[in-house]
C-alpha cells in the first residue's frame, strides 16, 4: 500500500468530523488518546515518526494532505529533513482513499501500513526532503524560528497577520502556506513536523494548526521516554559489562591466591620430603647390593625403583616452580624445531605418528632462551604423542605474521572437551591418569617469559593444535 491520506472531497479542515455529527473537541481528544497509545507502544524512533506523519495524514487524524520531518543533526547543527508520506498526486490521493474506505481501515492500521513506506530510500517525498538542511544559526528561517522559539506558525508565501512570511520555504514545498509545530521537550530540540495541503488548498486555520501543535508536542514526550530508556538501557549493559569485569578480576584474584597456596605448599613438602627420601634411597642401594637372597633384593629393588619416580616428580615440580627468567640470545627458530623433532623421532616411530613440517624457505631469527623454548616445545610434542597411542599424524607448521610467528603444532589425537580448552594450561590440571599436567603448564609459562601467547583449538583433523605466537626479529 502506498502512503495514507484523506480524500480531497473530506480534506477541508475538519470536514469529515464535522459530517459526523461529534464535537471537534471530543474527536481532537480521542485522537490524542490513539495518537498517545500509539507513542507510548513504540519500541523505536522510527515507530514514533512513523506515528507522527501517519497521524497528520491519516483522514482519521489531522487530515493534512503531506507531513515532513525535520530532525537536528547535533554533530553538524543543522535542521535536516528526515521523512516525507503524502501522495504525489491528485489521482494518487483519490486512489489511497479509495483503498482505506473500502478496507476500513483505521489508524492503527494506517500506522502499520506506513513503517516500509518511511523506511523507502526511493520513496519521492522522502528523497525530496532529504536534500534540504537549514544551519540552526539561519535564526531567520521558518523551520529554524519554530524550534528555537518552541511555537506552532502558519508559513505563509504572502504576509499576513500571526504568520511567517517566506516565500523562499512555500516554494520549495510548492504550495501557498505550511503548518509547522517544534518537537521540543525538557529543554531539548529534536526537529520540527511540517504539513501542508497541497491538493485541496483547503486553508490551515488555527484550529488544525493548534492540533498539529498538540501532537507534536506528545511526540516529543514519546521520543524522549525512548530516549531516556535508550540511556538506561546502556547504562543497565555498561554495569553488566561492569559486574562481569569485576567477577572476573575476583575468579582471577581467586585463582591468583590458589596458586600462591600452592606455591606454598610445594615449597614446604619439597623441602621435607627431599631428605627422607635421600636417606630412604640411599639405605634401600646400600641394601640392594649387599643382599643375596633374591626374594629380598627383589623387594628392596622395588623400593629404589619407587623413590626414584618420587625423587623424578619432585624434580618437576621443582623446576616447574624456579622458571622465572629466560636469557635471551639470537635464534634461528627452524633449526631449534628441527632439533626437538630429532629428539621426538624414535618416539613418532614407536608409536606409528607420521611427522609433516610447514616451514619458511628463508631463516626465521627470533630472540629466545634456547634451551627453555626447547623445553617448552617437548612438553607440547610429548603431549600431541601422548595423545595418539594408536598412531596418527603431527603437523608442524611456522607462518610469519608482521611482526609475529605463529608456530602451530597440529595432532590428530583423542582431542580435548571444549569445556577443557581453557583450563588444560593451568598447572595441575590433567585428564590422564597418574599424570601431574604441568608439562602444557610449564610450556606456556616459557613462552610468557618470551613475550608470547599460547593456546588450545581443535582442528579439522580431528586433534588439537597448539598455538605458539612469538615476536620475531625483522632485521636480525
Amino acid at each position: 500500500m502506498q502512503s495514507f491520506k484523506v480524500p480531497i472531497k473530506e480534506l477541508s479542515s475538519g470536514a469529515s468530523r464535522g459530517q459526523s455529527g461529534e464535537h471537534p473537541l471530543k474527536l481532537l481528544l480521542d485522537l490524542v488518546l490513539k495518537l498517545n497509545s500509539a507513542f507510548v507502544t513504540a519500541k523505536e524512533l522510527d515507530e514514533i515518526f512513523s506515528a507522527i506523519l501517519a497521524g497528520a495524514t491519516a483522514g482519521e487524524g489531522l487530515g493534512f494532505n503531506r507531513a515532513f520531518l525535520f530532525l537536528v543533526n547535533e554533530s553538524k547543527k543543522t535542521l535536516r529533513g528526515r521523512f516525507g508520506l503524502g501522495p504525489q498526486d491528485h489521482a494518487e490521493a483519490n486512489d489511497i482513499w479509495g483503498c482505506i474506505s473500502s478496507q476500513g481501515l483505521d489508524l492503527f492500521e494506517i500506522l502499520k501500513g506506513v513503517k516500509d513506506k518511511l523506511s523507502d530510500d526511493n520513496q519521492p517525498l522522502n528523497r525530496f526532503v532529504r536534500t534540504i538542511e537549514i544551519p540552526l544559526s539561519c535564526v531567520d528561517n521558518g523551520l529554524v524560528k519554530t524550534l528555537l522559539d518552541n511555537k506552532a506558525f502558519v508559513i505563509t508565501d504572502t504576509p499576513r497577520v500571526d504568520a511567517i512570511h517566506s516565500q523562499e520555504l512555500c516554494k520549495v514545498f510548492g504550495v501557498g502556506e505550511l503548518a509547522v509545530a517544534p518537537i521540543f521537550s525538557h529543554g531539548k530540540e529534536y526537529g520540527v513536523v511540517v504539513a501542508d495541503n497541497i491538493f485541496t488548498k483547503a486553508p490551515i486555520t488555527q484550529e488544525s494548526l493548534y492540533s498539529l501543535h498538540l501532537f507534536a508536542g506528545l511526540a516529543s514526550l514519546a521520543i524522549c521516554q525512548r530516549n531516556m530508556c535508550q540511556s538506561l538501557e546502556d547504562k543497565v549493559a555498561k554495569l553488566k559489562e561492569a559486574n562481569m569485569a569485576v567477577e572476573a578480576q575476583k575468579n582471577l584474584l581467586i585463582e591468583i591466591e590458589k596458586y600462591s597456596a600452592i606455591g606454598r605448599m610445594l615449597d614446604h613438602l619439597l623441602h621435607e620430603l627431599r631428605n627422607p627420601l635421600a636417606a630412604i634411597g640411599g639405605i634401600a642401594r646400600v641394601l640392594e647390593k649387599k643382599l643375596e637372597d633374591s626374594s629380598h633384593k627383589s623387594y628392596v629393588g622395588t623400593i629404589v625403583q619407587e623413590v626414584e619416580k618420587v625423587e623424578q616428580t619432585l624434580r618437576t615440580v621443582s623446576e616447574h616452580e624456579e622458571i622465572k627468567t629466560v636469557s635471551c640470545c639470537r635464534i634461528e627458530l627452524t633449526s631449534l624445531v628441527d632439533t626437538v623433532t630429532v629428539l621426538c623421532k624414535q618416539d613418532f616411530e614407536e608409536a606409528g605418528i607420521v611427522l609433516h613440517k610447514n616451514y619458511p624457505r628463508e631463516p626465521v631469527w627470533i630472540m629466545a632462551d634456547g634451551q627453555r623454548l626447547q623445553e617448552a616445545l617437548l612438553c607440547i610434542l610429548k603431549n600431541s604423542i601422548e595423545a595418539m597411542p594408536d598412531g596418527g599424524i603431527i603437523v608442524v607448521a611456522l607462518t610469519k605474521r608482521g611482526k609475529e610467528l605463529e608456530l602451530r603444532i597440529s595432532d590428530s589425537g583423542l582431542g580435548i572437551a571444549r569445556g577443557h580448552f581453557k583450563k588444560a594450561d593451568n598447572p595441575f590440571f590433567t585428564t590422564k591418569f597418574n599424570a601431574l599436567g604441568l608439562g602444557l603448564s610449564k610450556a606456556k609459562k616459557i613462552v610468557e617469559l618470551h613475550g608470547g601467547s599460547l593456546f588450545l583449538t581443535s582442528n579439522r583433523i580431528g586433534g588439537t593444535t597448539c598455538v605458539i605466537n612469538l615476536p620475531r626479529l625483522l632485521n636480525p
